[in-house]
């Protein structure tokens, strides 16, 4: 049975977010697949009787599994803070879901020129190690592949080997969307309706159910809720937004701005409401079946287009319509199918026109119906397929396995320096830990070919 080590670059936990429920519904996916998963997380978990193992970033516990896998898993900061995990003979599976350089772009807006260039200039460094040395790559949507497809030809991944290996370019690169569960959602308890104080069971409510992070847009939410309420008095917007469980993610400043809009707005209380702690991952059925309609909403930007709003995924588990800003995949979606109402950015009148459309409980009822019916297409069992094909026979990318020809003319040398320029390059980027790494996993891949 193939060993699969999965590091996850964030906390794994009751209370965690998006990456790492992606990484705990992953090897949750692969061993139900019948693999040998062991999930590494900072701090280990407090969820108990997983079907994996579950470990602590140990190094040297990672280096002892690492050497004892067939294929390892990571995304985000993972192979930066641990090099050697893309030095030994193990496949490396790259997960590009969360395109975070992009998410950079936004996420730094307000901070000092040079503090988002250097921030940056990590992001797209980590990014292209990542792109260097993968052997398997997923992607949350055919868009995302579109982008990382061109990407991955700037690095010369795309060459006569991976092509010859597959004209698709499926074994190389492949969509594994964020999922929903497989069971159905069931609550528990109450936890809005007759909880919080100013909701009560006859409210129409709305339900921000991620984070509050700066590439979104809940100012334009906000404004919206104060125009729809003359009209729908009925109206509340809770935000499950709280301080991210992970120290190191914490708050963004848009958190701090949206209170203070809506406080100066006199909504808090009355047509507002914020969470005050971050929702543990099995309760959160509790909160999206007693609501009306989830809301996201962002502005118009460049990390929109290639987004996959994970969080609108809990809206299809639980049946929730959803009113959305149009622009991203999973909107292009909902506005297709009737899922739910899609409008323009930035437009706090047309977004408080669905709002007020939507109190009509037969026009929910139907798009819920229509959210419903898309459940199946988005369970893990199925959106992990391509991972569970490749984890069961994992292999090296096709332009690891077999070295390429020698450079024929002055031209090939910008695809390929020579070799001294390609160890300095490497030095100034990663310091002699990354050129040890690189070299140990070129030593690696050497003798894999020649047995």
């Amino acid at each position: 049975m193939p060993r699969i080590l999965i590091v996850s670059n964030d906390i794994v936990r009751r209370a965690m977010g998006g990456a790492g429920i992606r990484n705990f519904e992953l090897a949750r996916a692969l061993a139900a697949a019948g693999l040998d998963v062991t999930l590494a997380a900072k701090g280990g978990t407090d969820i108990p009787s997983l079907p994996f193992r579950v470990v602590d970033h140990d190094e040297p516990l990672l280096r002892s599994l690492a050497s004892q896998s067939d294929a390892v898993v990571g995304q985000g900061w993972v192979l930066d803070a641990y090099p050697f995990l893309r030095g030994g003979a193990a496949a490396l599976v790259v997960d590009l879901y969360d395109p975070f350089v992009l998410e950079g772009l936004p996420a730094h807006t307000g901070a000092a020129l040079q503090d988002r260039w250097n921030d940056h200039r990590g992001r797209a460094r980590v990014l292209a190690e990542q792109m260097r040395d993968g052997d398997f790559f997923l992607c949350a949507s055919e868009r995302q592949r579109d982008y990382w497809l061109g990407a991955l030809s700037a690095l010369d991944r795309i060459n006569p080997a991976t092509y010859d290996d597959d004209p698709t370019l499926r074994r190389l690169i492949d969509v594994v969307a964020f999922g929903v569960p497989d069971d159905p959602p069931a609550q528990r308890r109450h936890a809005l309706r007759g909880v919080v104080p100013g909701i009560s069971d006859g409210d129409y409510v709305l339900l921000w159910g991620g984070g509050l992070w700066n590439w979104f847009d809940p100012l334009t939410l906000v404004r919206a809720v104060q125009l729809a309420a003359p009209r729908v008095p009925s109206l509340r917007l809770y935000f499950m937004a709280a301080p991210h469980p992970n120290p190191v993610v914490g708050e963004m400043d848009i958190a701090g701005r949206t209170r203070a809009l809506a406080s100066e707005l006199g909504l808090i209380g009355s047509h507002v409401f914020f969470n005050d702690r971050w929702i543990d991952y099995e309760d959160r059925a509790d909160f999206l079946l007693d609501a009306d309609v989830g809301v996201s909403t962002h502005p118009d930007h460049v990390e929109t287009q290639f987004a996959f709003r994970t969080r609108l995924l809990d809206c299809v588990w639980a049946g929730l319509p959803v009113i959305c800003t149009e622009g991203d995949t999973l909107a292009d979606m909902i506005a297709a199918r009737g899922m739910g109402l899609t409008v323009a950015p930035e437009s706090p009148e047309a977004l408080a026109d669905a709002i007020v459309s939507f109190a009509d409980a037969s026009r929910r009822g139907e798009a819920a119906e229509r959210m419903r019916a898309a459940t199946d297409e988005f369970r893990w069992s199925l959106v992990v397929e391509p991972l569970v094909r490749f984890c069961l026979q994992p292999r090296l990318a096709a332009d690891r396995r077999v070295l390429p020809p020698p450079v024929a003319s002055e031209a090939a040398t910008v695809v390929a320096p020579p070799l001294r320029e390609r160890v300095v390059e490497r030095f100034r980027a990663d310091g002699l830990g990354g050129v040890a790494a690189a070299v140990k996993r070129t030593a690696a891949r050497v003798a894999q070919r020649r047995r």
